[in-house]
């Protein structure tokens, strides 16, 4: 919860903001912005909402839930050297994941495998 609290804490002094002129604009007590930004109270899913509303931010980017995308070169293996890749419980070898990025790859390229890029 200490990250939602710096958080909130950043984007206030981003506005410029003390605690009591952030509690005053969206209603809350002082003692909540306080207590939320030094983590020591969990905030309630509307305070979310009203906050977020009020920085004009997502609730996910106040929870830092974005979304994370890691672009491998499947066919390189130092690109792919930091992850343990499994299926089925097993690992899977680079030849494997060599040969599942080319298939994947082709079909793709035919049109008929997801969404082409």
């Amino acid at each position: 919860m200490n990250d939602l609290g710096k958080k909130i804490k950043d984007l206030r002094e981003e506005k410029a903001l003390t605690p009591e002129q952030l509690a005053e604009k969206i209603g809350f007590a002082k003692s909540t912005i306080w207590a939320y930004e030094s983590g020591k109270k969990q905030i309630t899913v509307s305070h979310l909402t009203r906050l977020a509303d009020f920085f004009d931010v997502s609730v996910d980017g106040l929870l830092d839930r974005t979304e994370k995308v890691i672009d491998l070169d499947l066919q390189n293996a130092s690109s792919i050297s930091d992850y343990n890749l499994m299926l089925d419980n097993k690992p899977l070898d680079h030849n494997e994941i060599a040969e599942a990025a080319s298939y994947i790859q082709v079909k793709r390229r035919m049109g008929s495998y997801g969404a082409a890029n």
